[in-house]
């Protein structure tokens, strides 16, 4: 299964066998793992770890190319390590249908972050850097893509912070703004290649090559891809002197606001603030009034936040954080959207 790999120039028997001793965990099983698992399937890997707490969805199989009409509504982690298990009974595949815990990363050499969500790649830098292990990283939306690979033990360490310092929620989202499904196909191949380079390169305190037998990571680069033109280009990524972790989310859960009951609050005295975390194109469509973006909310403005995105779902992650660094912050249930349904006005 592996000879055409063994076959490429320098690689030989050290990179299968360096393969062949790998052990992967994959958080996510969707538009981007799908690819990713789909390629790791056939490249002789010790172990493969599925995390996932989704089930398959009828409206994401366009993308989603692991699954079939007939895995509507069963566990994405489950039905991907089948698949997985088809390919190559030989490795060890491991589902795990349950959301991303940091003690996920324990015992494997390589993590993909195939979420494509801020919130979980933020848990899976942590746990990464705590326990010295790389990470590969991807994301897509629209016909943007990116991927790149973080390492905070590294020689030259680098991390998702930073890339993005600062804890900001997930902005947009596949069902909003579309995606490209074969742009998930071609950055999710990209990733999976990295996990291999990163596999049959040199491991500190492993008995992997000490050189790179199938090709260098992306470490210290981002790779974006812009698939209206279908161009490529790469950055350096480098840590300055004032690099440093934000402020990790609060694990509590943010409480919840009516859009009646926040009607009311409007209505009245000592109002809240309206923190609207959606797209600059998703406000246009429609704002409630007074609403103010995040980068307009002053640190010192003592008033309590109601903070408002789609559905509640960006919400909740940007009240998270903002409740660690001290805000009184409560979610606005069901978003835009439920304001909208219950006849409440919005403005342009």
């Amino acid at each position: 299964m592996t000879s055409r790999t063994a076959a490429l120039a320098g690689a030989g028997q050290r990179a299968t066998d360096a393969l062949a001793t790998g052990r992967v965990l994959v958080v996510g099983a969707g538009g981007l793992g799908a690819p990713v698992l789909t390629y790791l399937a056939g490249a002789g890997l010790g172990r493969i770890t599925v995390v996932d707490h989704d089930v398959v969805d009828a409206s994401n199989l366009a993308r989603q190319t692991l699954f079939a009409l007939a895995d509507v509504g069963l566990p994405k982690a489950e039905v991907a390590a089948a698949r997985v298990r088809a390919v190559d009974p030989v490795a060890e595949v491991v589902a795990l249908a349950e959301p991303f815990r940091p003690e996920h990363v324990a015992d494997h050499d390589v993590v993909v972050d195939a979420a494509d969500s801020v919130e979980v790649t933020r848990a899976v830098s942590d746990a990464c850097a705590a326990a010295g292990i790389p990470f590969v990283w991807g994301t897509v939306l629209g016909f943007d893509g990116q991927v790149s690979v973080f390492h905070d033990a590294a020689d030259d360490p680098v991390d998702f912070h930073d890339l993005h310092p600062e804890a900001l929620p997930d902005e947009g989202s596949c069902a909003l703004d579309g995606v490209l499904p074969a742009l998930c196909g071609a950055v999710g191949a990209v990733m999976a290649a990295q996990v291999t380079a990163l596999l049959a390169g040199p491991r500190p305190g492993s008995t992997a090559p000490d050189r790179h037998l199938l090709g260098a990571p992306l470490l210290g680069r981002v790779l974006t891809v812009d698939a209206r033109r279908w161009r490529w280009t790469e950055s350096p990524l480098r840590r300055g002197p004032g690099s440093g972790r934000p402020v990790p989310s609060a694990d509590v859960e943010p409480e919840r606001t009516s859009p009646s009951a926040l009607a009311e609050r409007l209505a009245g005295d000592g109002a809240p603030v309206l923190v609207d975390v959606r797209t600059d194109e998703e406000r246009a469509t429609g704002t409630i009034a007074g609403s103010v973006t995040p980068d307009a909310l002053a640190d010192d403005d003592p008033r309590p936040v109601v903070v408002v995105c789609a559905s509640g779902r960006r919400a909740t992650a940007w009240a998270r954080t903002a409740i660690a660094a001290g805000r009184d912050a409560v979610v606005l249930d069901g978003g835009i959207t439920a304001w909208r349904s219950e006849g409440h006005p919005t403005t342009t």
